[in-house]
């Protein structure tokens, strides 16, 4: 008999490909829905569905696990668990997995960001091109070497950083709530105090559901009018009205940004600034990451539905 599965419809056609070949059935859904607009598509295979290929920023809500009674195993195509109910899959029994191998191409990203918001590269790119170059020079940029940095979230993306960052001849501090032993990195007692000791910070924390702003005001001011902020791990993490104000009037001397509050709706405001880098959450959007990526998801699914385990479980 044949295994029904629901999915996302960004997965790489290769994962679709190597399924159907397999003999899986895959009912496909659009990209940047609701799960409640999953949850009704689905609906006439409810019953049938066993496993679901879904995505970092759509998870598995609670609402979905409900809506699909069959439900095994949710395979995510990322590594974020914001929008998962882990306490109601465990409650039904459901395995969730993620793709633990993101984290080189993420790290490499916050780099460039941070570079390209020191450097003014993006703002440079735009003077050549508008012809300004032949009016004269443009301002000077900040050096990314030799500067304190600091990172917010000291998980796999945050380690992976800072192994780079050692690389250019600054210091590297952090702040995470889980302890961390065994670490050269200086560790600070709070994310303002790590704030107000940075030059450049980078946001590398995990979201979780249900959790709110760990970017305020008040760590913004504490970074302070020369300073840089890169963010790669969510939006909604950040005060982003503070953000864009102090960007704007000089409260926050620059940021590099991959991802946004509303994706994908960017402030009108920030689009205006040239202290800022805008990219559009392409932080793991390699071909070679999306390869591993779908890599991990087929495995999971293959190794769950043949011998009865996942390759990458989250544990819940």
């Amino acid at each position: 008999m044949a295994i029904h599965l629901g999915a996302i419809s960004n997965q790489q056609p290769f994962v679709f490909e190597e399924l159907e070949r397999r003999g899986f059935v895959v009912h496909k859904v659009s990209q940047g829905r609701s799960w409640q607009d999953w949850a009704r598509d689905l609906a006439p295979y409810a019953g049938e569905i066993r496993g679901l290929l879904s995505g970092g920023m759509t998870g598995l809500p609670k609402g979905l696990i409900d809506a699909l009674p069959k439900l095994e195993i949710c395979a995510i195509n990322g590594v974020g668990l914001e929008t998962t109910d882990l306490p109601a899959a465990k409650a039904r029994g459901i395995v969730v997995t993620t793709t633990p191998v993101l984290f080189d191409d993420v790290a490499d990203l916050a780099i460039a960001l941070g570079m390209a918001a020191c450097r003014r590269i993006a703002e440079a790119d735009r003077y050549v091109r508008a012809g300004k170059w032949l009016q004269g020079r443009m301002p000077l940029g900040r050096s990314f070497w030799g500067k304190r940095y600091g990172i917010l979230g000291l998980g796999r993306i945050g380690q992976a950083l800072a192994r780079r960052l050692e690389g250019f001849g600054g210091t590297i501090g952090y702040y995470d709530p889980q302890p961390k032993t065994g670490l050269s990195w200086r560790a600070c007692a709070s994310a303002v105090e790590l704030a107000r000791a940075s030059d450049i910070l980078f946001l590398c924390a995990a979201g979780s559901p249900g959790g709110g702003v760990i970017v305020g005001r008040d760590l913004l001011e504490a970074l302070g009018p020369c300073g840089v902020f890169v963010n790669i791990a969510r939006g909604w993490l950040v005060d982003e009205p503070a953000l864009v104000e102090l960007l704007a009037t000089g409260g926050l001397g620059a940021a590099g940004l991959d991802v946004f509050a509303d994706e994908p709706t960017v402030p009108e405001r920030l689009l205006g600034l040239d202290n800022v880098v805008l990219t559009p959450h392409i932080a793991s959007s390699t071909e070679e990451c999306m390869r591993r990526m779908g890599e991990c998801v087929l495995a999971n699914l293959v190794t769950w539905f043949s011998e009865g385990r996942a390759v990458t479980p989250v544990a819940n």
